[in-house]
């Protein structure tokens, strides 16, 4: 079976350059195939919330800056998408919960907002995606936040990482981090409704793009990796 279902995968990779749109209805335990096109429904993930405030720095919280990001989103996206926000005020959601919302939505993409907390000098955004058809939408975003952040130093930028939010929706899902709280500059800019709007239209333009082109233009694929669903305790790796 793991050899039939890598031949399979690679046939899907070969591909991929036509930009094949998702089936209508179809879940994919792997994301072994390649990523979505034509759909119009956005479930947008605002992390952390309630009892968790995520990361907390000079003064700004994480959670109130993912919720403001995540209903900007919706609002760029406007009427030519169903956007769907996990969250709309401050409540905390598990992640299995939030991977179960996600799992009633067959034909949409999900993307999981954040800022991040790291070393003072690591600066700028990350985008984490875990599954083939994720990659293109998680490069999109990437090449789009990098272009509006005027401050990037030794962060990961495109990262491949086995994470909830990455790994176990059975539809295309990415986790964007959009800042560092703990790097002057960076902290400076999220605290502002400007540039907050800003990520939010990059990231807006970034769905846009993957609906209408999928992947093309975004390079070959990865490979499948045929991993296990992630839980709480993994490694973040």
């Amino acid at each position: 079976m793991p050899l039939l279902r890598l031949l399979f995968a690679l046939s899907l990779i070969a591909l991929a350059s036509c930009s094949s749109p998702v089936r209508r209805g179809s879940h994919s335990t792997y994301g072994d195939r390649p990523g979505p096109q034509g759909f119009r429904t956005v479930i947008i993930d605002a992390g952390h919330g309630g009892r968790d405030s995520g990361a907390r720095a000079r003064g700004l919280v994480e959670k109130q800056l993912a919720l403001d990001v995540a209903k900007r989103v919706r609002s760029d996206l406007g009427m030519g998408f169903k956007s769907v926000l996990m969250r709309e005020n401050d409540h905390f959601v598990e992640l299995d919960g939030r991977v179960a919302v996600a799992n009633r939505y067959p034909d949409a993409v999900l993307v999981s907002i954040h800022f991040n907390y790291g070393h003072r000098r690591r600066a700028g955004p990350e985008t984490y995606y875990w599954r083939t058809d994720s990659y293109a939408l998680a490069k999109r975003v990437q090449q789009n936040l990098s272009a509006v952040a005027p401050y990037e130093s030794g962060n990961a930028g495109l990262v491949r990482r086995r994470l909830r939010l990455t790994r176990n929706p059975t539809i295309p899902c990415i986790l964007v981090e959009c800042g560092y709280l703990t790097n002057a500059n960076d902290a400076r800019l999220c605290g502002t409704a400007a540039y907050r709007e800003k990520l939010a239209q990059a990231i807006a333009k970034a769905i846009r793009s993957q609906s209408a082109l999928g992947d093309a233009g975004m390079g070959p694929l990865p490979r499948p990796i045929y991993a296990p669903p992630s839980r709480a305790g993994d490694a973040r790796g």
